[in-house]
């Protein structure tokens, strides 16, 4: 009997970065709903810093084989660590040999997303993930520093990776463009939202009332990082509000940018002057049960965003059954979602028209119908996620590389 490949997983994110989290959540629970005599062609271990809350991850132990607390989980070597330091330690090797000893230590085979230094190609296989390549297309939203950071970051990526993932063909373009020396190495895998059972075995409206909620609200779920662009929807209230319009906009994640420390007092300071702050209620970082229950209850939700690598947000979504207002990046077009509505993230006045007729329109949740349907279209699609990861994981364990 052919011995089961040991794919280690490596946990990335915190409150800071939720998308990190969530990317990592779901392709464990689409590698663990395959069917089982698929599922026991492999071994999956979660690899998690020692300092990452359980509440990130306590809930997948049943859905791994074993996870692993190691204090250089990252070794420094994901693009999410490297793009954290200066770009002298970049390239460190200090903790490779800890972190190559632990891989070789557990037997593990394949570890994503990370970057091996070459030494270690041969006693283990890996793929690297470049989530986007917002550094090149809104290089004003960063330091001077980082932007060298992320472009050294990629640049190493590129040249040292055996497999570059992007979680779109718009971003492998990108890459494309930038390194086409190594277009070879590039692969998609557009990740999913895993639609959990227990998801529908709550009252929506209960969860609303404790967050004291009107009926009638649509929402934002994304960090209030600047390229995420909370400030077109302001706008657009404020316009709406001068046609005695007065669309209700909740927004959940974390307040801060830690690239623009200001960012979250400007963001107050345009909610009063606008007079809409009894139309916006700001949510902070609450936790995912009870978010994805106010998806549920919600008119919909808007997804303004400049810049994405795939859409997190998009893909919930997409897995409740809920209508989306998203911006026309050619991201966001990729993803396609089945409800969606796309305007001009430039122009306050496109979101405004959608609104005032959405506003009218949509109807507040839960949609049984649409989610029946929803969930149905859900676990082909995380099948086929799950099943896409194992082509890249055999095909690098292989030594060939997937195009």
């Amino acid at each position: 009997m052919k011995k089961p490949l040991r794919i280690g997983l490596v946990m990335a994110g915190g409150r800071s970065w939720i998308g990190g989290i969530e990317y990592i959540r779901n392709l464990v629970l689409a590698l663990n709903s395959l069917p089982a005599d698929v599922r026991k062609t492999f071994e999956l271990c979660l690899i998690c810093p020692p300092e990452m809350e359980q509440v990130f991850y306590g809930d997948l132990r049943a859905c791994v084989d074993r996870i692993y607390q190691l204090e250089d989980a990252m070794s420094k070597r994901t693009l999410v660590n490297l793009l954290r330091w200066k770009a002298r330690s970049i390239l460190s090797h200090q903790r490779a040999p800890r972190f190559d000893a632990f891989i070789r230590k557990e037997k593990i085979d394949f570890v994503y997303p990370h970057l091996p230094d070459r030494q270690s190609l041969k006693e283990y296989r890996s793929a690297a993930w470049i989530p986007d390549f917002q550094h090149k297309h809104l290089p004003g939203f960063f330091i001077e520093e980082e932007v060298k950071v992320r472009d050294l970051s990629c640049k190493t990526i590129a040249s040292q990776a055996p497999v570059v993932v992007f979680s779109s063909r718009t971003v492998m373009s990108d890459f494309h463009q930038f390194y086409p020396q190594a277009t070879g190495k590039a692969a998609v895998m557009s990740f999913k939202t895993y639609c959990q059972p227990q998801w529908f075995e709550v009252d929506p409206l209960r969860v609303q009332r404790e967050y004291n909620l009107p009926d009638r609200f649509l929402m934002v779920c994304n960090q209030f990082w600047k390229h995420k662009n909370h400030h077109v929807v302001f706008e657009a209230l404020k316009l709406l509000r001068a046609r005695s319009i007065f669309p209700v906009i909740v927004c959940t994640g974390h307040i801060n940018d830690y690239r623009h420390p200001a960012y979250s007092d400007e963001i107050l300071q345009v909610i009063q002057r606008s007079g809409i702050a009894q139309q916006v209620h700001l949510m902070g970082l609450i936790p995912r049960s009870d978010q994805i229950q106010l998806m549920r209850r919600s008119l919909g939700v808007i997804q303004p965003s400049l810049s994405e690598g795939w859409s997190t947000v998009v893909e919930d979504a997409r897995a409740l059954g809920k209508p989306v207002i998203l911006s026309n990046l050619p991201v966001h077009q990729e993803q396609d979602p089945p409800k969606g509505i796309f305007f001009d993230p430039a122009s306050p006045e496109s979101l405004a028209s959608i609104l005032a007729d959405k506003w009218r329109e949509f109807l507040p949740g839960p949609d049984l119908e649409q989610e029946v349907v929803a969930r149905t279209r859900n676990a082909v699609e995380m099948r086929d996620y799950g099943n896409r990861f194992l082509e890249i994981v055999n095909g690098t364990v292989g030594h060939c590389i997937l195009r």
